[in-house]
């Protein structure tokens, strides 16, 4: 079974692990595909490719967590882009993306609270690639709305542990139907649903350490 995490945050925004390390523990794990998604800036997954050249072993695609207006969107494309020209107007944003080979993902649709596209979803899920089906951060019972929603219209799934500190990495990873080859067959597989997403939950230890995270960027 082939492995990847395509949600997880560096120092380059609020995660506790630097894309090296994340590179590093992603290795250590047996991922074979990472995505630095990190919020608002494309920072994290430009460090993230060059650490994955200099330790091998995993394919970058690279990524970032949009503020829009209507909510949380996973963007993916070939190659790092500038921030400054990343739109979060989501039908612009949408617009950008085809023009730029790039794919949008709902992130945690139905979790309360964490800035998501909510019900709207319904609405709008035509301006997406996939759902993310799984998010193994969020309450386990807010995941089911949006598996169901993808079902039902025939949206490609993802899974990801949205990971900002190291044992949370790798806890929800989507099952990849093979070692890619680089990030543009990992694009096409997460556009034509050729991934799998996975319902994993962080341990009792992983909890713990997000937790003291938190209050530790808090202070």
């Amino acid at each position: 079974m082939t492995l990847g995490e395509i949600h997880c945050h560096s120092t380059a925004s609020d995660g506790s692990l630097s894309p090296m390390d994340i590179i590093r523990l992603a290795r250590s794990r047996g991922l074979k595909l990472v995505s630095v998604t990190d919020h608002n800036t494309w920072r994290g997954s430009t460090l993230a490719v060059r650490a994955a050249k200099i330790l091998g072993g995993v394919v970058v695609l690279p990524g970032n967590e949009v503020r829009t207006d209507a909510g949380d969107v996973l963007v993916y494309c070939d190659k790092p882009q500038p921030d400054e020209e990343t739109p979060t107007e989501l039908e612009s944003l949408r617009e950008w993306a085809d023009n730029n080979g790039c794919i949008l993902v709902a992130a945690h649709p139905f979790h309360v609270g964490r800035k998501s596209v909510g019900p709207r979803i319904r609405k709008l899920a035509g301006l997406f690639d996939a759902i993310e089906v799984w998010n193994s951060r969020g309450i386990p019972l807010l995941n089911l709305p949006a598996m169901r929603l993808a079902e039902k219209l025939g949206i490609p799934a993802t899974s990801g542990s949205d990971a900002h500190v190291s044992r949370e990495l790798g806890t929800s990873p989507v099952i990849l139907p093979g070692e890619p080859r680089g990030p543009d067959e990992a694009l096409e597989w997460i556009r034509r649903g050729a991934v799998r997403p996975t319902l994993g939950l962080p341990g009792p230890m992983a909890i713990a350490e997000a937790v003291a995270w938190s209050i530790a960027r808090r202070i």
